[in-house]
């Protein structure tokens, strides 16, 4: 397991953020104040501590914790290490989620785009979606309603085919199957900076895959992954779905 690195700034900006360089590492924002609209929906005002997963100057995920000022170094060495075994395949899962939502907004796209649609209602249309194309592509695909559509049905399939990497690239990047840690129950998901979605369920998923992709393998783990999975959170027929293990077997393994 390599240890990140550990920067603390309360500097959110793009700016700030390229001077720590491309890879992974973890941000601390230091003990600071949270609103009443934050994490914990708090009436009052609470202070804590607040730390991000970093994947260069994309935020990947965000753990925040009420604590006093005494104890937030602690707090903050207790949120990254929960998070440092996890954070390759989280990262490469967050870099697959935003691949398939530019998928998303291509096929949209497409979809939005007919051969009757003028070439003024094209480009108001391309505008619609920044950063979806390349100024390249813009000005290969101008005013050419087929290179259009045949250039996001090509692109689509190029995105989809990243992101199917990128998730196998997660499952190669988690923690040994026979000796998983704890899951990352404190970190959630971010999507532009606001909470999205815990971590904790798509990385049992991806735990409970691979260990069904290698169970030839990883036999003798079988039990403790099924402990491991359901003292986790995911429930028996979930379990079952995902690994093709019988419901008998795992409450086998359960008793």
């Amino acid at each position: 397991m390599v240890e990140l690195p550990l920067h603390t700034s309360k500097d959110m900006r793009e700016e700030a953020l390229a001077e720590y360089g491309p890879g992974l590492y973890f941000l601390n924002n230091g003990f600071r104040e949270f609103g009443g609209s934050g994490f914990h929906s708090a009436r009052s005002v609470q202070h804590g501590v607040r730390v991000w997963l970093m994947d260069g100057i994309d935020a990947v995920a965000c753990a925040q914790e009420v604590v006093g000022r005494a104890e937030a170094d602690a707090e903050v060495e207790r949120l990254v290490a929960q998070m440092t075994p996890w954070a390759p395949a989280v990262a490469a899962l967050a870099r697959a989620d935003r691949l398939d939502a530019s998928h998303d907004k291509i096929l949209k796209l497409s979809d939005e785009i007919t051969r009757d649609t003028p070439d003024e209602q094209i480009d108001w249309l391309l505008d619609c979606y920044p950063g979806l194309l390349t100024s390249g592509e813009r000005r290969l695909w101008h005013a050419h309603i087929q290179k259009v559509r045949n250039g996001l049905s090509i692109k689509a399939m190029v995105v989809h085919g990243e992101s199917l990497d990128l998730r196998a690239e997660a499952m190669s990047a988690l923690p040994p199957l026979g000796t998983l840690p704890p899951t990352p129950d404190n970190w959630v998901a971010t999507d532009s900076g606001h909470v999205a979605r815990s971590w904790t369920r798509p990385l049992l998923e991806l735990c409970a895959q691979a260990w069904a992709a290698a169970r030839d393998e990883v036999e003798d783990s079988r039990g403790p992954m099924v402990r491991w999975a359901v003292g986790a959170g995911m429930g028996k027929s979930q379990l079952h779905q995902l690994t093709g293990m019988s419901r008998a077997t795992i409450d086998r393994y359960l008793d």
